[in-house]
């Protein structure tokens, strides 16, 4: 066990957003104990396609203290919209706009940074339980407990959060997770382009091919928790004819879906990254809006070391990202509302309105409140005004 100073963080998750509030405060406060508890061996075991925005990512400011470099495999433009039998969206912008990362090298990226601040990061370290200032853990190499005292606590824990469930034990809350599974392959792909493939084959998410190369993709497929993912990923290749030469690799993971939390703090403790929710209900995906809230609890925890602002603050820095993941929240179970039949009409519908070169204009992955409702405005849309009244209820 590490002896730290009186001051003495505790981060629960080594993923990016563990690491890179981790580093944040260490940075800014280097007579601090800085703590990272990692339940894997290494940094950057993950099931994630590793997409994100490329505008989002620069809201992160991570791009300030990492270069990416070799950490992006490719860069898509756009995406192929598939419904369950005829409809077909083609979204193409003339420039990059989203990144294909893989996530080891880019994990082990944030790892590097928050080591050379001199952050401590303990591997193979299960946290089993919190109380007031206390984490408890065992060394799964050698099966022995331990406790540790903390003066703040970040609960980085992804989505069988530890940390979240003692941050939420006297509320009753639903939990909502997708199971994921996805298999890294050899074929011929589009590599600009990134697949979505909807309908009740996947009920809870949708089925993907992710290109990183034009002769490698990752093609997986999301279901709701309880399901069997493999099986559903069969169906998924025969109804689209999905084809590729080999197998590299599977993995499969779980993802949390829902509907953002009220508070994010409880006395010293704050949650970031999936522990807290912070993902898209839409995609799945949470690298960008986890750093986002990384980068939001590392600040509130220095101005409370250094100015005793109240950690509440955290809570108000996160209002608008929050009404980003609401939206994303509500289209998620809009969507799901729809039969197979609705689903491929209203994708019908959208192209007759000419939603793709909308979209290729103003179309924003992670801040769908920048565009969506000056789609909605535009006259030619007010057809769509019942499905908006709809979608308002979710």
């Amino acid at each position: 066990m590490i002896e730290g100073l009186e001051t003495r963080i505790v981060v629960v998750g080594g993923g990016p957003a563990g690491l890179y509030s981790a580093y944040l405060i260490k940075q800014s406060n280097p007579e601090v104990s800085v703590i990272v508890l990692e339940m894997k061996n290494e940094i950057g075991k993950s099931c994630c396609t590793g997409l994100i925005s490329i505008s989002g990512f620069e809201k992160t400011k991570l791009d300030r203290y990492i270069i990416l470099g070799d950490s992006v495999v490719n860069k898509v433009q756009g995406a192929e919209i598939f419904g369950p039998y005829k409809a077909f969206l083609r979204i193409r912008s003339k420039k990059n706009q989203a990144y294909v990362l893989n996530r080891r090298k880019f994990d082990q990226k944030i790892r590097d940074l928050a080591l050379s601040a001199g952050v401590d990061i303990l591997y193979n370290s299960q946290v089993i339980n919190v109380s007031e200032n206390k984490v408890y853990y065992m060394d799964l190499k050698t099966n022995q407990s331990y406790e540790m005292s903390y003066t703040f606590l970040i609960g980085a824990d992804g989505a069988n959060s530890v940390v979240r469930n003692y941050f939420l034990q006297d509320k009753e809350y639903q939990k909502e997770f997708i199971h994921a599974y996805q298999v890294v392959v050899e074929g011929d792909f589009e590599k600009e382009m990134v697949q979505v493939y909807l309908g009740d084959f996947a009920k809870g998410l949708f089925g993907w091919v992710v290109p990183e190369s034009s002769t490698q993709a990752k093609i997986g497929i999301g279901v709701n928790l309880g399901k069997n993912p493999q099986e559903a990923f069969t169906l998924f290749l025969e109804k689209f004819n999905i084809k590729f030469i080999k197998r590299i690799s599977e993995a499969s993971g779980i993802i949390p879906i829902h509907a953002p939390l009220d508070n994010f703090v409880k006395d010293n403790v704050l949650l970031v990254g999936d522990a807290g929710f912070f993902v898209k209900a839409t995609t799945g995906g949470g690298i960008n809006f986890g750093l986002i809230s990384a980068n939001l609890a590392a600040d509130a925890i220095n101005n409370r070391i250094k100015k005793f602002k109240p950690l509440l603050e955290y809570n108000k820095s996160l209002k608008k990202y929050l009404n980003e993941l609401n939206i994303h929240y509500k289209l998620h179970n809009y969507l799901l509302s729809k039969t197979n039949t609705e689903l491929d009409e209203l994708l019908i519908k959208l192209k007759q309105l000419n939603v793709e070169k909308f979209l290729e204009k103003k179309g924003n992955m992670d801040f769908p409140s920048e565009f969506m409702y000056l789609f909605l405005l535009k006259p030619k849309m007010f057809s769509l005004f019942p499905e908006f009244m709809k979608f308002r209820k979710f």
